[in-house]
C-alpha cells in the first residue's frame, strides 16, 4: 500500500470515528492506537499526523493545547 493510501486510510477511519463519536477528542497517540483500524500492522505516527493535518486543512477539525498536549477534536462553529 503506498504512503497516499496509507493517509487516506487514516484519513476515513478518523472520519468515520467522528460521525460516530462527534464530541470525541484525543492526542496524536489516542487517535492513533484507538480510532484508526490499520489494515496490517499499525503505521508510523507519522501517517496519522498528516491525516490529521489534512483534516484540518480542510476546516473539519481543529486542534487545541489543554495542559501543554496538543488535543484534536471537530472544528467549532
Amino acid at each position: 500500500m503506498t504512503h497516499e493510501n496509507l493517509v487516506q486510510v487514516a484519513v476515513d477511519a478518523i472520519m468515520s470515528y467522528l460521525n460516530s463519536h462527534p464530541d470525541s477528542a484525543d492526542t496524536i497517540e489516542g487517535i492513533h492506537e484507538w480510532w484508526i483500524e490499520w489494515p496490517a500492522l499499525p503505521e508510523s505516527m507519522l501517517v496519522t499526523h498528516m491525516a490529521l493535518i489534512q483534516i484540518e486543512q480542510s476546516g473539519l477539525l481543529e486542534r487545541r493545547y489543554i495542559s501543554g498536549r496538543e488535543i484534536w477534536r471537530l472544528a467549532r462553529a
